[in-house]
């Protein structure tokens, strides 16, 4: 990463993290009582991060563009931020309708096909079909041919992976940090100055998400794992990507027999760093 494209990114983060910072004031003060929800102690927390970390992600990606369009060179939109900004709204607006549905009973890729088969559509349903789409328009602005349905698994398993760590306060959020810093950092340059305002914005709202103030659900969790996916897809050659979607596969089916929950409480380390920062 160049210079100029750092402090191009550097300055979508610092918009993005401003910007949500100011939603989550507002959207906290008086939540909705239907985005009222009984977190894992107990404590009954608004599911409103979404919005915020959508529109902080999207604020930083366009002034990053218009910067690019007056000549800024690293700001320039292209496919990849194009991109971005699908998977953003996208998986934002599906993970809101399965927010606002409430707790499902029917869970993971079985329950959902499940269900299907009787007749009904779940949230989940619609996140998978709505991520599985969005993945492949935005695979096919950054690569072709067969790459293309590559992308779109990454994508689709990335925020379907990530959602399912959404379970604790903070933990989504730390655990996308974790997975995407060294991409932002070694990774794809478009890609970097298009996810560095969603870095930002995360960072806006990881504070309330961790002083149970609020939550991520879906509509913050989806598009941060649509991301990171994309971001893949962008950063890694063709055998790399494939090396991560087997993973991010083998991660999603894991979780429809082992609780990540329990994996991280029964080991010492993981348990400190999912602790951090908590009340």
């Amino acid at each position: 990463m160049t210079l100029d494209t750092a402090l191009t990114a550097l300055t979508g983060a610092l918009a993005g993290y401003a910007t949500a910072k100011v939603l989550v004031a507002v959207r906290t003060k008086a939540p909705p009582a239907r985005s009222m929800r009984t977190n894992v102690n107990g404590r009954r927390v608004p599911v409103v991060l979404g919005g915020p970390l959508a529109l902080g992600a999207l604020t930083g990606i366009a002034l990053v563009a218009m910067a690019g369009a007056v000549g800024w060179g690293p700001g320039r939109a292209g496919p990849v931020t194009a991109g971005t900004a699908l998977l953003i709204v996208a998986l934002t607006l599906a993970g809101g309708l399965d927010d606002r549905r409430g707790n499902e009973p029917d869970r993971g890729f079985r329950g959902h096909l499940r269900a299907a088969r009787s007749g009904r559509v779940t949230g989940g349903l619609v996140k998978l079909v709505a991520g599985g789409l969005a993945g492949l328009l935005a695979g096919a602005l950054v690569t072709s041919g067969a790459m293309v349905l590559v992308v779109g698994a990454s994508v689709a398993l990335g925020a379907n992976l990530l959602n399912l760590t959404d379970r604790a306060p903070g933990r989504a959020g730390k655990v996308w940090l974790l997975l995407v810093v060294p991409l932002l950092v070694w990774g794809n340059a478009a890609w970097a100055v298009a996810a560095a305002p969603v870095a930002g914005a995360l960072l806006g709202c990881l504070g309330a998400d961790l002083r149970e103030r609020a939550m991520l659900g879906d509509a913050g969790a989806n598009p941060l794992g649509a991301v990171m996916g994309l971001g893949l897809g962008a950063s890694l050659p063709a055998p790399g990507l494939l090396v991560a979607v087997t993973l991010l596969l083998a991660g999603n089916l894991a979780s429809e027999r082992w609780s990540f929950s329990s994996a991280i409480d029964g080991t010492r380390w993981l348990r400190a760093v999912d602790r951090l920062g908590r009340k």
